[in-house]
């Protein structure tokens, strides 16, 4: 067996199990775990990882202007290097390395915002 039929192999069984615990992004949400900054015209939504905003943070626990423009520039560069296709991109998930340690996953649930540590 080659590896890409063993990759594949293996693909298929991890199909076929179940996952022993899920937490989901609402679940996250309601704990303070991720922030919601918006919604894409999908109705999906774009979230931060509270640790990623806190970053971002400055004065009085409110992003001053200069953040919020920061955070903003941020994520468009996030969505513009998610629309470049890359080999490493399956049907339901992308992920790119926005600077070397924040990542943005697209998937079902819409945009996530981290650092690698986060996740």
């Amino acid at each position: 067996m080659n590896a890409l039929n063993h990759h594949q192999t293996r693909g298929n069984n991890m199909k076929n199990m179940k996952a022993i615990s899920t937490y989901t992004q609402e679940q996250a949400l309601d704990d303070g775990n991720l922030i919601e900054l918006g919604k894409l015209s999908t109705g999906q939504k774009v979230v931060v990882t509270s640790a990623l905003f806190e970053s971002f943070k400055r004065e009085k626990g409110m992003l001053s202007d200069e953040s919020a423009a920061e955070l903003d520039k941020l994520i468009q560069h996030g969505v513009e290097m998610l629309n470049i296709p890359a080999i490493q991109d399956s049907e339901s998930m992308k992920l790119r390395a926005i600077e070397p340690n924040i990542w943005v996953v697209a998937d079902g649930n819409g945009l996530t915002f981290m650092r690698p540590d986060d996740y």
